[in-house]
């Protein structure tokens, strides 16, 4: 009896046949590895979100009183009143998340809603200490400031805190214990870090909120040397020339020569609107209008 093994033509089919498989197979294993890890990952933040919930109703003095007000608090805070496994870990980088990963909380009317602030957080701050402080941010964990005006540390809502508070993990609070670093250019287009450190029974808990100051505000435009809406009468069949108009943002930049949209008929009597509008670089508009009464 004759054994006959594979050809050097067949052997070549079946390790191309393999290799189509593999190419076809892996894409779809992979995908559905990513898929498994990002739904985890999701349950792991609603899991948070429902656990600030529970706080938010155990703690409602720490909540903003005002539609659209905001406390930012930390999964730290959560881990030392019990309201979740301070082993909780993150799918995506197999480890735990840190104590000082943001959750903001927002009124919405007579409700509130809770979302994680993604990407926040130190990574090597995950090791967990039952008797370590608490710091709860008065507000968001992101503000922007208008350039060159006043930067003003969001105020705890029905509170004297400004900025953040501080409690020992009793929930008592511990106003002495919190200090703060860094500081804002308000003159200075940026980010800024002003980092809150509350010092208690010898341990340290840290929670930093990002200031970017920006420019939001539109140049100021000028016509006839004014810089505010304007009434003007004349009478019918006078000569009137529509002015040109100028504008000065805040970093000294200056915009000649603006025309108006709109016309003034001299001949006819009616009231016509001039309208002068100037943008900047960072895209704010700004627009004054002139009244032109013809009588």
């Amino acid at each position: 009896m004759n054994k006959k093994g594979f050809t050097l033509v067949e052997l070549l089919a079946v390790i191309i046949l393999i290799g189509l498989m593999g190419i076809l197979i892996v894409p779809s294993v992979n995908k559905s590895i990513r898929d498994m890890l990002k739904e985890s990952y999701e349950d792991q933040i609603q899991t948070i979100e429902l656990a600030a919930s529970n706080w938010a109703t155990d703690n409602p003095y720490s909540l903003p009183a005002e539609d659209g007000g905001i406390t930012t608090i930390t999964l730290g805070t959560l881990k030392a009143g019990g309201y979740v496994d301070p082993d909780l870990i993150n799918p995506d980088t197999d480890k735990s998340f840190p104590n000082d990963l943001l959750i903001e909380i927002t009124r919405k009317k007579k409700n509130f809603s809770y979302k994680v602030v993604e990407g926040s957080g130190t990574e090597s701050d995950v090791e967990y200490n039952e008797n370590a402080p608490v710091i709860v941010l008065c507000g968001n964990s992101i503000v922007y400031s208008d350039l060159g005006k006043t930067y003003d540390e969001p105020r705890c809502e029905g509170t004297s805190y400004v900025g953040a508070m501080a409690y020992d993990n009793k929930q008592n609070p511990i106003p002495s214990s919190l200090s703060k670093t860094g500081t804002v250019n308000i003159n200075k287009v940026g980010s800024y870090k002003i980092t809150y450190i509350s010092l208690y029974n010898n341990m340290t808990t840290s929670v930093t909120r990002t200031v970017v100051v920006k420019d939001m505000t539109g140049p100021k435009i000028t016509v006839n040397g004014k810089s505010e809406n304007q009434k003007i009468n004349i009478t019918k069949g006078t000569t009137y020339t529509i002015p040109k108009g100028s504008a000065t943002d805040l970093d000294g930049t200056v915009i000649s020569n603006i025309t108006p949209s709109g016309t003034v008929n001299t001949g006819k009597v009616g009231s016509y609107r001039l309208v002068y509008k100037a943008k900047d670089k960072s895209g704010n508009e700004s627009k004054l209008e002139i009244v032109v009464n013809v009588r």
